[in-house]
């Protein structure tokens, strides 16, 4: 699965940095084959790039954001799940949720490491709370002097450290004491913590009670708003208290003191505080200084451990944390040599597919992608990369994405930004290999003029290559001559050019070896030709066709196939050396409405059971079955018949008609496949269904599968769950009358009626319901193979 950049002389075909297939990555002390799998703007100044790695001793699959911040209009910010310290939300779902009319979180990933589990003195939990800082909008949700720290200040300079809280102070009249923290888990020693209403409730620490002073407050009139690394002032509105737990106020703090070091200092904390009164007004500095010394204005923080690279070099950051040497799946955000972009980046873990890395392994890869600064941020089954555009990109480990603590995002704001006006377009590939008479339909995106993705799937553009032409109205592109070309896109004077190479020749086959048709249904045929382990459609009209039995079925020029009576045809495609067989075979119902195959054969249905008692005893009906039962207990009791039953030709829909005798249903859950790769549905009907009563249940495939695809059929009823309540040790009845197929009235295969028709032993005659009958001599409706009716 190896391709070659290519080499063209077109500013516009230039791959951006990590967009790289064929060539090898050191990740370790392994050497890393790279295949670029997907490279293409997601939105304002930003990229998302899927790597697969192969090689030993496992592949890896590697998904990141390349963010300009540089960008106009874009920014990188942090969220806290459900806006507090403590909170669980997925990251797709905080950038749902803080996405309006003019702010568009539009990119981002999963964050700090956090809390699992706690619960604090009221009653709150502490699920989701940072393990390290962080800051959301200027405002510090919680400091620690521990991990690393991902920030951006108000500058917009973005920093890869560990931040220093601890150089604060707090002052009133000629006191001045430290203020060293906010929203600290284990309040700050000779020095003031500050609690916010982000936090518990409350300090949550009792144990601190009788060796601490806390007062409430509230910012003081004139005062500047809480920022971090801001000066603001506060409103003392209570007398010293010593419990370790007073409740902050909801539009307040509580100014916790512990300890009376005067170190650096003029005023113990404890008796800067204890010396506080109703009235009095706190100035506070707060400070947050980098390892340099130098002052910053947080406008993001989060947190992470350990940093992996720093200043372009890869650190030894496997001895710093204890499970950094395991591979497991990984999140990384780091930021360019020149300051202007971030790297959001997640390698996938704990799969077959994906083996995971250490932190040191990431930041090899993270090197590759273009970071000169990194840090691990919490991974595992946390680790998500999302994009507005095509939401969630990798694999996440648990199956499903997780609700983490906080994320980090690229954020894009301006009054106007829902302006739903196209002016630039995108490629989603961003380069293509195509096999000779290969069609190419592009995937394009549409972005508004901040940049915005607008849709993932624009039409309307019109396609153009010195290479082949246009076909499809203008939406496809069709390869005639062997080299490189630029392929271009054109919507309404916004343009997009990809490099596309044309081979030489290309085997060739059928997209479906084995088809059914009808007598009235055309099916163009799909071809496919396999491009570095890709299909890609090849144009079946540049073939010569022909059938082996065209009173069966018919082939034109063009590769379209028509039935013309029931049986079995072969058509086969030649070009040059490519030789293709498609097996069709014709199928004609009978009738609007026609049983499943073998429905009402009892021998042929499996039945299983749940909480029925002393087996059970199915018996044929007419076009279907009955079961008789008691159930053995009334705690969620089912019964499920396993059909496995194909439907003749090409239905419109299924039908399940049923009838409880003595108990009620409650749901039905039925499963249906389509042919040709197992695409199943499970299709759950919450109706009751009262003693008695009958019941259909219509399954129009159309709104499960896609009917202008010939490859769902044949399509197979293959299970019904009745869900039911009843009572035990009572003697029940399920009646199926039917499991059917239902058919569009013009695909029926009835030309003329002749009433009183003698009989003909060479005839296969059906009843109406599609029950083949041996020799129609009762009274009744019968249809014959050729098509014709006898009434008698």
């Amino acid at each position: 699965m190896r391709q070659t950049i290519l080499t063209i002389a077109l500013g516009a075909l230039a791959l951006s940095a990590g967009a790289q297939t064929g060539t090898t990555m050191l990740v370790g002390d392994a050497t890393y084959h790279v295949d670029t799998l997907f490279h293409a703007k997601v939105g304002p100044g930003t990229t998302q790039t899927q790597l697969r790695l192969e090689g030993s001793p496992g592949n890896l699959d590697v998904f990141y954001l390349t963010i300009d911040k540089s960008t106009p209009g874009v920014s990188i910010r942090a969220v806290c799940s459900t806006d507090k310290v403590a909170g669980n939300e997925r990251t797709s779902a905080m950038a749902q949720r803080k996405t309006t009319e003019t702010v568009d979180y539009f990119a981002g990933s999963n964050a700090d490491f956090y809390w699992t589990s706690g619960v604090a003195t009221n009653g709150s939990s502490k699920v989701g709370t940072p393990t390290y800082s962080c800051a959301v909008d200027r405002e510090v949700y919680k400091s620690s002097s521990d991990g690393y720290q991902f920030s951006v200040d108000v500058n917009g300079v973005a920093r890869v450290c560990r931040l220093n809280f601890d150089n604060g102070t707090a002052t009133v009249g000629d006191k001045v004491t430290l203020f060293k923290g906010v929203n600290l888990t284990d309040a700050a020693s000779n020095g003031i913590t500050l609690y916010t209403p982000r936090f518990w409730g409350s300090p949550n620490q009792g144990w601190y009670d009788g060796k601490c002073k806390q007062v409430s407050a509230k910012l003081a009139p004139g005062s500047d708003p809480f920022q971090g690394g801001g000066k603001f002032k506060l409103l003392v509105t209570s007398a010293p208290t010593t419990d370790g737990d007073m409740p902050v106020p909801a539009d307040g703090f509580v100014i916790f003191a512990r300890g009376n070091s005067t170190s650096g200092c003029n005023t113990g904390a404890d008796d800067f505080v204890g010396s506080l009164k109703e009235g009095d007004i706190v100035e506070f500095d707060h400070k947050i200084l980098t390892p340099e010394g130098e002052a910053i204005q947080p406008t993001a923080i989060v947190s992470g451990n350990p940093k992996n690279i720093g200043g372009g070099v890869k650190l030894n950051s496997e001895a710093e944390r204890g499970d950094a040497s395991a591979r497991h799946p990984r999140t990384c955000i780091g930021v360019s040599a020149d300051g202007n972009k971030v790297i959001m980046m997640v390698v996938d873990g704990r799969s077959g597919s994906s083996v995971g890395v250490t932190t040191g392994y990431l930041a090899d890869i993270m090197l590759f992608a273009g970071a000169h600064e990194a840090v691990n941020l919490d991974g595992g089954g946390s680790s998500t990369l999302y994009t507005k555009a095509l939401g969630v990109r990798n694999h996440c480990s648990d199956g499903t994405e997780r609700a983490v603590g906080n994320g980090i995002f690229a954020v894009l704001e301006g009054d106007d930004i829902a302006d739903t006006d196209i002016v630039e377009i995108a490629f989603e590939d961003f380069h293509l290999t195509m096999p000779y008479q290969g069609v190419y339909t592009p995937v394009v995106y549409g972005f508004n003029k901040y940049g915005k993705c607008v849709t993932t799937d624009l039409k309307g553009y019109t396609v153009s290559c010195p290479g082949g032409e246009a076909i499809n109205e203008g939406g496809s592109f069709l390869a005639l001559t062997p080299g490189t070309y630029p392929l271009t896109i054109n919507y309404n004077g916004a343009t997009a050019t990809m490099p596309v190479t044309i081979q030489q020749t290309a085997p060739t086959d059928a997209k479906y070896s084995k088809v059914i048709l009808n007598a009235t249904r055309e099916w163009s045929i799909d071809l496919v030709s396999d491009v570095n382990g890709k299909p890609m459609p090849v144009y079946a009209p540049a073939f010569e066709w022909e059938s082996d039995n065209p009173e069966v079925v018919t082939v034109t020029t063009d590769g379209v196939a028509k039935g013309v009576s029931e049986g079995t045809a072969t058509l086969t495609g030649t070009l040059g050396d490519n030789t293709v067989t498609v097996e069709v075979t014709v199928e004609v119902p009978k009738a609007v409405t026609m049983m499943v195959d073998g429905a009402n054969v009892t021998d042929n249905w499996a039945f299983s059971k749940v909480s029925v008692s002393n087996g059970y005893t199915a018996t044929a009906l007419d076009n279907g079955f009955a079961v008789d039962f008691k159930l053995s207990s009334t705690r969620s009791p089912s019964f499920t018949a396993k059909l496995d039953r194909t439907a003749y030709s090409l239905p419109e829909a299924l039908q399940l008609r049923f009838k409880p005798v003595g108990f009620t249903v409650t749901r039905v859950v039925s499963q249906i496949k389509a042919a040709n790769g197992d695409r199943s549905v499970t299709v759950s009907t919450d109706e009751t269904v009262e003693p008695g009563a009958d019941k259909t249940i219509t399954y129009n495939l159309a709104d499960y599968f896609d009917p202008t695809d010939i490859g769902i059929y044949p399509v197979t009823f293959n299970s019904a769950v009745f869900y039911l309540k009843g009572s035990t040790k009572t003697d029940y009845r399920l009646e199926v009358p039917g499991v059917e197929a239902v058919y569009d009235e013009s695909t029926l295969g009835v030309e003329d009626i002749r009433a009183d028709r003698v009989n003909d032993a060479a005839e296969r005659w059906y009843t109406p319901m599609g029950v083949p009958v041996a020799n129609p001599t009762a009274p009744g409706l019968y249809i014959s193979r050729s098509r014709k009716i006898l009434v008698r």
